[in-house]
C-alpha cells in the first residue's frame, strides 16, 4: 500500500484530463471512466470495480468523481471508527476511517468531463476538509407509491 503523499502525487497528474461524458443521468459510467484512469495511474494493468468499498481495495482507495457541489458519500461515513470488512494490514484492523478519499472535480464541455481540481484526504480527515451539510438528516430514500393504474 502506497503512502498518501505518494498516492496524492500519482493522482494529481489526472487533473487536466478528459474522457467522453456517458451522459447526466449516468454518474455510475463516469465514475468508472474516471476509476480506469486512477488504476492505471497506480501502475495496475487492468481495471476491475465490483462495487464493493473502497473502490481501490488493495489502496484503501475510494474515489469520488464531483459533477456538481454535493458529494454522495453512499453508506458510510467517511470518518467512522468502525471495522471494514477487509483483510488486516499488518495486522491491524482497518476501519472506515483509514480509507483515504480522492476526490475529483470535473465540468461537463461539448461531451468531455474534464477534470480541474482533486483533493486526497483521509476518511477521519475528510470532514475538517469538507463541511458536512446538517439539513435534515435522512438516512434512506424517499419514496413514493403509484397507483396501479398511473401509466394507463
Amino acid at each position: 500500500m502506497l503512502p498518501i503523499e505518494t498516492l496524492y502525487n500519482k493522482l494529481k497528474s489526472i487533473v487536466g484530463s478528459s474522457f467522453t461524458d456517458a451522459g447526466s443521468d449516468q454518474e455510475r459510467n463516469r465514475g468508472a471512466a474516471l476509476h480506469k484512469l486512477v488504476c492505471k495511474k497506480l501502475g495496475y494493468s487492468t481495471y476491475k470495480d465490483d462495487g464493493r468499498f473502497p473502490d481501490v481495495k488493495h489502496q484503501l482507495l475510494e474515489v469520488k468523481l464531483q459533477t456538481s457541489p454535493t458529494i454522495d458519500l453512499g453508506l458510510f461515513s467517511p470518518d467512522s471508527t468502525s471495522i471494514l470488512d477487509i483483510r488486516q494490514i499488518d495486522g491491524n484492523r482497518v476501519r472506515l476511517c483509514d480509507v483515504r478519499y480522492a476526490v475529483f472535480y470535473g465540468v461537463i464541455e461539448e461531451g468531455q468531463v474534464k477534470i480541474t481540481n482533486f483533493y486526497l484526504t483521509t476518511g477521519e480527515d475528510f470532514f475538517s476538509r469538507f463541511p458536512q451539510f446538517q439539513g435534515k438528516v435522512l438516512n434512506s430514500k424517499l419514496q413514493i407509491k403509484l397507483k396501479k393504474d398511473f401509466f394507463e
